[in-house]
């Protein structure tokens, strides 16, 4: 796993002072180079207002990026497991490769955020080609869609990459007591 940090980088021409920049963005060629490496998961962490979601979208819009990463926000206090994992269904639907392998999911009371997961892990086996999944604001989902994360970065097949991006550090796998 890889964490990036979102300090600026040496020779940016940015100060790091607030009003100092002088463009809209900031370049950090170093930082989109590492969202693309070998990392089978990368956590982008840093706090509120500090460019994360900018960064994710300059990556994904580079040449070569185009329908390769499936996008899911988690909402504010995301707390509905089943609404987080249909979202992230959705998302890898609309990419090219997830389209002719990720079946579609409808809302019902009964939907089981644990069977969506399982039933992802079974629809991507087949999976070829690298294919990004980035969830944005990860920090905003609860203890069980955060586990239910972990089960599907482990099983996952080894072209499914992750980009995780959160206010503080997302502890996944294993837990001390």
């Amino acid at each position: 796993m890889v964490t990036v940090d979102l300090e600026v980088e040496p020779g940016s021409g940015a100060s790091g002072e607030a009003g100092r920049v002088t463009g809209a963005v900031v370049p950090r060629p170093t930082l989109l180079g590492r969202l693309g490496g070998p990392a089978r998961v990368t956590v982008v962490s840093a706090p509120a207002g500090s460019g994360k979601t900018v960064l994710l979208r300059s990556w994904l819009g580079q040449e070569g990026m185009d329908g390769r990463a499936a996008w899911v926000p988690a909402g504010r206090g995301e707390r509905d497991p089943q609404r987080f994992w249909a979202s992230v269904a959705g998302a890898l639907r609309r990419t090219p490769a997830g389209a002719g392998l990720v079946q579609g999911v409808s809302a019902a009371p009964d939907l089981d955020a644990w069977a969506l997961v399982e039933r992802l892990l079974a629809d991507l086996a087949p999976l070829e080609n690298r294919l990004w999944l980035v969830v944005d604001d990860v920090h905003e989902l609860g203890p069980e869609a955060l586990r239910q994360l972990e089960l599907l970065v482990m099983r996952a097949p080894a072209q499914l990459r992750f980009v995780l991006a959160a206010r503080h550090d997302v502890r996944l796998g294993p837990r001390g007591s």
